[in-house]
């Protein structure tokens, strides 16, 4: 499978370009800030996703705005994921707790989700399969410098759910 990317959309007709793809992601970034929640709000209701990717610095850990988008999304009925990103330049305690802090959000009476930090392909195709279950939260740990665990989230992102098997 090829990845068409922006570079190459941009010389091919919108038209022609879905007609080949066996599927079609759109990525639409939302603000992070409470100043802009609103237009968050907005973005989840409006673009009707058909999942939320929900963004967590490494580093910074989960700060309250991310709990609020998780929130709408939840209430949405929209199926979320999560990307911790920076895991090289955050300091492996710090990164545990993140992920400790994201699991016991997400096990917590009101949501129970079952956390799954995705480290193999295996652990891509049970979440991709079960992404429309109530219960599963695929975490995703990743860096945009070193490359490292953005092959499973290009993987998740190309295979078929269950909704649309």
């Amino acid at each position: 499978m090829n990845i068409l990317n922006d570079s190459q959309f941009k010389n091919t007709n919108c038209a022609d370009y879905i007609s080949r793809a066996s599927k079609v992601v759109t990525l639409v970034d939302l603000a992070g800030h409470e100043k802009y929640f609103k237009t968050t709000a907005y973005g989840l209701t409006g673009h009707l996703p058909d999942y939320a990717c929900v963004i967590v610095g490494a580093n910074a850990g989960v700060i309250g705005m991310c709990k609020e988008h998780f929130g709408v999304a939840m209430a949405l009925k929209v199926p979320a994921f999560f990307i911790i990103t920076k895991i090289d330049i955050c300091p492996k305690h710090i990164l545990t707790n993140t992920i400790q802090t994201l699991s016991g959000i997400l096990k917590k009476p009101g949501v129970k989700k079952r956390p799954i930090t995705v480290r193999t392909v295996a652990d891509v195709l049970l979440c991709a399969r079960n992404i429309h279950a109530d219960s599963l939260a695929p975490i995703f740990l990743t860096s945009s410098v070193t490359g490292e665990g953005l092959d499973l989230v290009k993987l998740f992102f190309m295979l078929p759910s269950e909704k649309t098997l």
